[in-house]
């Protein structure tokens, strides 16, 4: 498990107190957690008292951490040995609910009470309705103590403990982060500061205390508060070393409890790892506007952030970003991390949106035939917003025969199998799978709005979060699906982050501008949903395909056997200087369906001898088709070669010393090039360069071994006897090296490189683009875009295939 240096900085930092970790999804901050475990048992548990305790809030991520801990010790069995033996005895990882009902147990037993918790909801609702019918003879005036407000009193009186607020002054003057405390609305639904309502839900829940210890019973959140009397009072061990994981979501009982179970010893230490983009629990203690000294910790000058994500690829952590970025809520928080990409480029995610979930259940099952055949199934994770869809969802699969593992608390967590994982997205927290499955993201589903006098701004930026959670846990591919009507947070991700099919560059449905709308000369209804369906595909091959606008047409008119037709758009290109069409396009509502529009797609390209290609879509489908009425992946994008010229503009740059030169390209001659003078090159000073596509001036991708074509350059511009090739590059990440995407970057081959040059580099069988520096044993593969990270790897993990010579420039782009 290798570590970058800054996680490794922090991983071998002197303990000094308590210190603060805030990091993105991705930014390793498990990692570094976990890696500061034998570091601390090695150095600073040499007392026979000294313990390290891992402490977390989700029961699937202690599993998760455990599997974690052993590939650590696995990858130190090849270090140097050390002096000192690690002693795992003095390593506990808990989560904090197993911790505390411990220390309940004991405060039973201390107090020779024989108490029962009480975990079924419907039966601790009935005792909320008795206690709100009794409050009533107090507070008759205040309307919020009705029975259909009974899951917003429950769920306030959760938060009431949790934060500890153990007399009614301290409840009123409590600041009630997303409850309607400070809006003005209709009716209860206000939780204004020292009110009657206030009073009104205190008495509820003295009343239901009252009924539940006349029973002898206690709810979960009376349990943290007796664990938390206890180990004040009577500590069972205390831990040298503490690292909270996820520490955004601890209430402030939880975390008074950590604090309790310290020891204060000079080299003690309190680590806190977190990030508030995941604080997904209403009880949270740490929201917006308080700090970790409210609760006895002091991490002033030891908080360090981690902002890049080194988990997932560059488009899956742009499109969750982008969901971020719409709640003010979320990135105006100071405790929020800004996320820097690292140039990791991969697929962008997937969305598909059915009519059911019979029909997005096929899908899904299909889907994961189809990867099995590429990952384990252990790699894949199917998520969903609640138990239910889980609980659903493992039918299908059990009726594909797809081998998977439900995981929820009842049936345990279990991590290095073979089973594809089904999990709800708040149990996915903190874990990682190489592809993650979103299923259900319908809009009854997520946001789900659980109490309808909850604050809907905060509420909705809790269940924003949760998305944003669920999707970060892709390192590789992510698919999104929808049942019925796609949740808001869909449209809410940057529609060009979010594509149709895995291979094709389409980007998902979104609406355009009517101002922007193309050829409005020519259509007959700008209102109508076709319209707006037409006008997205048009911005999509203008945008995305990089169609110029004089090679599209909409309404063009064919002759089908006796009818006249008009195809919706029509792509046309040139040859021989004739302007032919090239791609038809029918278009239909959206959400009407695929068969009558590729049924008139089909008998229109049948009747044009040039037409190579055809789309039909509706936004919510969408198939390409060739010559041949086969279903294919994707259509071509723009070449310079389809317009009516047959020349080619180009300026090749010369890294070594800046020099341009311009030439020109017939690409129906390809050997031949003519320079600024009109001078003509010769075959025989002429060299033949492959060219390869895809290499990622960014985050590694795979070079592809076949060519796709060949390029000739003057045999001059090249070192004498050298071995070059050509790259097509894909990414921004080399801009200020004047390397853009679509370029063409000549490599000579050669196995080293020197300090400053640009290379191409295979790391673990994937290619990238970057300048190479050297600091000691570490290699930095430096991008030129600020906008991106430096790649930091070891000798070892790198080869270099080439160094970069020149840059072939299509000036006709």
């Amino acid at each position: 498990m290798q570590l970058n240096v800054e996680q490794r900085k922090l991983v071998q930092s002197k303990p000094a107190g308590h210190s603060l970790i805030r990091g993105v999804a991705g930014s390793g901050k498990t990692t570094v957690a976990v890696n500061r475990i034998p570091f601390l048992l090695e150095n600073y548990c040499l007392d026979k008292d000294d313990k390290v305790l891992m402490v977390t809030y989700n029961k699937s991520l202690i599993s998760y951490i455990k599997y974690v801990y052993d590939k650590v010790q696995k990858d130190r069995e090849y270090e140097i040995i050390s002096l000192f033996e690690i002693d795992n005895n003095k390593l506990e990882i808990k989560n904090i609910d197993a911790l505390m009902y411990r220390y309940f147990m004991e405060y039973c037993k201390s107090n020779n009470l024989q108490l029962v918790v009480e975990s079924n909801r419907a039966a601790i609702s009935n005792r909320i309705v008795k206690a709100i019918f009794d409050a009533k003879k107090y507070y008759a005036d205040v309307k919020i103590l009705e029975q259909g407000n009974v899951n917003f009193i429950l769920e306030e009186i959760g938060w009431i403990k949790a934060c500890r607020y153990l007399n009614v002054e301290e409840y009123q003057n409590a600041d009630r982060i997303g409850r309607m405390s400070n809006q003005i609305v209709e009716g209860p639904q206000k939780l204004q500061k020292n009110s009657r309502t206030r009073s009104a839900i205190f008495k509820v829940m003295e009343l239901y205390d009252f009924s539940m210890r006349a029973s002898k019973k206690v709810d979960f959140n009376d349990v943290s508060l007796m664990a938390l009397e206890q180990v004040r009072k009577r500590p069972i061990k205390k831990y040298t070393h503490i690292i909270c994981d996820e520490s955004q979501d601890f209430t402030r009982v939880q975390l008074e409890f950590i604090y309790a179970l310290a020891n204060n010893k000079n080299y003690s230490s309190t680590m806190f790892v977190s990030d508030n983009a995941q604080g997904i629990y209403p009880q949270s203690w740490m929201v917006k506007g308080r700090s970790f000294s409210s609760v006895g910790f002091d991490v002033k000058g030891r908080s360090n952030s981690l902002a890049k994500n080194y988990r997932t690829t560059t488009q899956i952590a742009e499109a969750a970003y982008s969901l971020l970025e719409k709640d003010p809520l979320i990135t105006e928080d100071e405790n929020y991390v800004k996320p820097s990409l690292l140039d990791k480029q991969g697929v962008y995610p997937v969305f598909k949106m059915f009519e059911n979930k019979s029909m997005e259940a096929s899908y899904v099952s299909k889907l994961i035939n189809k990867l099995s055949k590429e990952y384990k199934y252990g790699d894949i994770a199917v998520i969903a917003r609640t138990n239910g869809q889980i609980k659903e969802f493992s039918t299908y699969l059990e009726t594909a025969k797809i081998p998977f593992k439900l995981m929820t608390n009842q049936d345990g967590y279990e991590f290095g199998d073979e089973k594809v994982k089904i999990l709800t997205m708040h149990s996915i927290k903190g874990l990682e799978f190489k592809v993650v499955i979103m299923i259900g993201l319908n809009s009854r589903s997520i946001p789900l709005k659980i109490n309808a006098m909850d604050d809907e701004g905060s509420s909705e930026t809790r269940e924003r979060k949760l998305m944003y959670v669920g999707m970060t846990r892709a390192t590789e591919r992510l698919y999104l699906t929808a049942d019925g009507t796609p949740s808001k947070f869909i449209s809410d991700i940057n529609s060009k982050f979010l594509k149709h099919h895995e291979n094709t560059l389409i980007s998902h449905f979104y609406s355009c501008a009517q101002e922007n709308f193309s050829f409005v000369e020519k259509l007959a209804d700008v209102y109508s949903s076709e319209e707006k369906v037409r006008q997205w595909i048009i911005n999509e091959l203008k945008e995305t395909y990089k169609y110029p606008e004089k090679l599209l047409d909409v309404e063009y008119q064919v002759n089908s056997f006796s009818k006249i037709g008009y195809v919706d758009v029509v792509v046309s290109t040139y040859k021989n200087n004739t302007k032919r069409p090239y791609i038809f396009i029918e278009v239909k509502r959206q959400g009407s369906g695929l068969l009558t529009c590729l049924e008139q797609l089909k008998s229109y390209i049948s009747t044009s001898p040039t037409c190579k290609y055809g789309i039909a879509t509706d936004g919510v489908d969408l198939l390409f088709i060739n010559r041949e009425l086969e279903v294919i992946e994707d259509i071509p994008s723009f070449k310079s070669s389809m317009l009516p010229s047959s020349l080619e503009n180009y300026c090749y740059v010369d890294l070594k010393n800046s020099d341009n030169y311009k030439f020109m390209r017939d690409y129906n001659n390809i050997s031949e090039l003519i320079f600024e003078n009109d001078q003509v090159s010769e075959l025989k000073d002429m060299k033949k360069l492959k060219v390869y596509s895809g290499i990622a001036a960014g985050d590694p991708i795979l070079l592809n071994s076949t060519t796709d074509e060949e390029f000739y350059i003057p045999e001059l511009w090249t070192q004498r006897n050298s071995i070059n090739y050509m790259v097509k590059v894909k990414g921004d990440s080399m801009i200020n090296a004047n390397i853009n995407d679509g370029d063409l970057v000549v490599i000579r081959q050669q196995n080293t490189a020197n300090n400053y040059e640009i290379v191409a580099v295979d790391l673990d069988g994937n290619t990238t683009l970057k300048r190479f520096v050297t600091m000691g044993d570490t290699v930095l593969l430096m991008p030129e875009n600020s906008n991106y990270e430096p790649i930091n790897v070891t000798e070892t993990q790198m080869s270099i295939l080439g160094v970069a010579v020149g840059v072939v420039k299509n000036i006709n782009m």
